[in-house]
């Protein structure tokens, strides 16, 4: 039986592929709310009461929270702008309408809801309510922005920015919070210019008011505003999967991006709910190759769950018009759903429900659908941190970064299609080389409607990870070790403390990894294999991977050793290709390997940096990045692959 399944890094938990654990942990207790400091309601129509501005400058971010004046929360909310210059809000469908002025005038909204008496949704009424609120300009801006006020579910987590105004650079940043329930302060995260917090447990809905006072370098203040509605939710802690299994208390918002879809409701019940507790069947929403072996963009946009209606625009947009539009229509057969939400972060597979969960920063084009997005940091960001060494890892086209552009996020440029391409690529190759890792091909057609992924993860077949592993093993047990500690968080050892980079360098190379997160899992060196070889294949991205000492003991990061596309080295050809036919059966990767550069070396000696044009004719100083805040970017990028946490499959269910 598989006890544990690789997800692509989830909030607190093991990672994925890891140890076995045939009892559900227990959830990690949340501190208990405290009661705090109300604040004034804006106005009251037709039983909805409302928070936030009721004015603001142009170029200000306001937001408008709806609340049920006596009911315990409300659902299948819509807001809809009546008068006014048009504004644009990422999300229209939950209690908070935020938006940033974009003209002087009078704006008024109207906004339905169904209001429910407790937090079960069967005690929602079948009629909706509408109530009417008017906003006004003025000429004062606050001088800072705090984004983006949001409505978050009790429990769940809750990250706000401020970022400065034009010109200027922030110093320090003042956080106050307001409301008649909060989070205990234990709860509470504040890091430069964001904060970050779980949102408390409530009775009703509720809004809490965080301001922000800003100090800036040359000597000025500035302050804002921000409104997050904490919503009262139905939650199942002792039986659901998602609380139970993984910890984590996730969005209501969610909804199927095609409404008409005749999967719509099934995936809004079978696949990230807080509720979720058995494992539907296959009958009621099956592998998309159960279905067709040819799957077109409606069929997969029909299994498309969102928790806003961009992710799913820029999810249609990708396979429409991507290269490897046609790669994912296939691969996606190996799934029953797409989950792309503001929340999940990282992204993960998870067999349970047989559907990828898709952290929709790989999606965004714009600043204000960025704006949406949870920055909670990864709470791995540690690990390893004992270790005198580091192995980068990063994409690369045409000698430059592949995705090309940095875009800091406070400088609100939009991206273009083709980094988005290359951003998403990668990702689904991943995600997608796990799907079909535990449903593969071959298995669609013996798959019975009567059963689950979740048993048929729990009887006899094995992943075709197991098999790769059983004829092709990564052998060294000293970088697997390694591995635990830098992505599992597992204490390092006296003498993993004293392993240096040439000691790394060595055993790397005398074994058949495309990474070192190959060696973290089974599952994980089974996917890195088969989405090297596609990156290549269908995009011309080169794979990079390198050793140097740890930043603290070498700041320059000088190679000690390092090589593009290995995953095509005469020793990973037989792996590589394992991986592809049986993920991919339309391929053949052996032919396809013939056609693929061999590996290059990088330049011993020279910094990872000076490493990215590898033309011995051009000079390494042509490869340097700047500024400095480009290379640090650059370089979270190429050390964040601390992905996939995994949740213990339940099996008892």
């Amino acid at each position: 039986m598989k006890k544990i399944l690789p997800l692509s890094f989830f909030l607190i938990l093991s990672a994925c592929g890891g140890g076995s654990n045939s009892s559900a942990p227990t959830p990690t207790p949340q501190p208990p709310p405290v009661s705090g400091q109300e604040f004034s309601s804006i106005g009251q129509n037709n039983g909805v009461t409302f928070f936030g501005d009721n004015e603001g400058a142009v170029g200000d971010q306001v937001a408008l929270v709806a609340m049920p004046t006596n009911s315990a929360k409300l659902v299948n909310i819509q807001w809809q702008q009546i008068s006014g210059p048009t504004i644009q809000s990422p999300a229209m469908h939950t209690n908070t309408l935020a938006f940033e002025v974009p003209q002087p005038g009078t704006y008024e909204f109207a906004v339905s809801a169904r209001p429910c008496t407790t937090e079960r949704d069967s005690s929602c009424s079948s009629q909706s309510i509408t109530a009417n609120i008017s906003f006004n300009t003025i000429s004062t801006s606050q001088r800072a922005k705090l984004r983006l006020d949001h409505a978050a579910v009790e429990g769940g987590r809750v990250s706000l920015r401020v970022d400065p105004i034009a010109g200027k650079t922030i110093s320090d940043v003042t956080w106050d919070l307001a409301g008649e329930t909060l989070p205990a302060p234990s709860a509470v995260d504040e890091q430069d210019n964001r904060i970050f917090f779980t949102a408390p447990r409530v009775e009703q809905d509720t809004a809490i008011r965080v301001e922000a006072q800003v100090a800036y370098s040359d000597g000025t203040t500035g302050n804002d505003v921000a409104y997050i509605a904490v919503r009262n939710s139905e939650i199942d802690l002792d039986d659901g999967y998602f609380p139970r299994y993984a910890d984590n208390i996730v969005t209501e918002n969610m909804f199927a991006y095609r409404p008409n879809s005749p999967h719509a409701s099934a995936i809004e019940r079978c696949v990230y709910t807080n509720q979720v507790a058995n494992a539907c069947r296959f009958s009621e929403l099956p592998l998309i190759g159960m279905e067709t072996m040819t799957p077109d963009i409606e069929d997969i946009l029909n299994r498309t769950l969102v928790s806003h209606q961009w992710m799913g625009e820029r999810f249609e947009q990708y396979l429409r018009d991507s290269v490897v539009g046609q790669d994912m229509l296939n691969l996606l057969r190996g799934v029953t759903a797409v989950v792309i939400s503001y929340e999940v972060r990282p992204s993960f597979y998870w067999a349970v429900t047989g559907a990828i969960y898709l952290d929709a920063d790989n999606f965004w084009l714009t600043p204000v659908e960025r704006d949406t997005l949870n920055e909670a940091p990864d709470y791995r960001a540690g690990f390893g941190a004992e270790l005198q060494f580091i192995m980068p890892w990063r994409y690369v086209k045409n000698n430059q970064y592949y995705p090309a552009g940095s875009y800091p996020i406070n400088e609100r440029a939009s991206r273009s299609f083709v980094d988005l391409e290359g951003d998403i690529s990668w990702l689904m190759y991943h995600e997608l080389g796990h799907a079909n890792d535990f449903f593969a091909p071959s298995t669609w057609a013996s798959l019975r409607g009567s059963e689950t992924p979740l048993s048929v993860i729990n009887g006899e077949r094995d992943p075709d990870s197991d098999a790769l592993d059983n004829t092709l093993p990564l052998r060294s047990s000293q970088m697997k070790a390694l591995a635990q500690v830098n992505f599992g968080g597992q204490d390092a050892t006296e003498a993993q403390r004293n392993t240096t980079a040439s000691d790394v360098a060595t055993e790397f190379t005398s074994d058949a990894a495309t990474g070192f997160y190959n060696y973290y899992t089974t599952r994980e060196d089974y996917a890195s294999l088969f989405e090297k070889f596609m990156m290549k294949y269908r995009l011309d991205a080169d794979s990079d991977i390198a050793v140097t000492a740890s930043r603290e003991i070498d700041p320059q990061l000088t190679v000690v050793w390092g090589e593009r596309n290995r995953f095509n080295a005469a020793e990973l050809q037989s792996r590589v290709a394992f991986t592809v036919d049986r993920i991919y059966p339309e391929l053949n990767p052996r032919a396809i390997q013939d056609t693929l550069p061999e590996p290059q070396s990088m330049f011993v000696g020279r910094s990872w940096w000076d490493n990215l044009n590898l033309d011995t004719t051009r000079s390494a100083k042509t490869n340097r990045l700047s500024p400095l805040l480009d290379k640090e970017f650059r370089l979270q990028r190429d050390l964040a692959r601390r992905y996939h946490k995994q949740i213990p499959i339940p099996h008892a269910h």
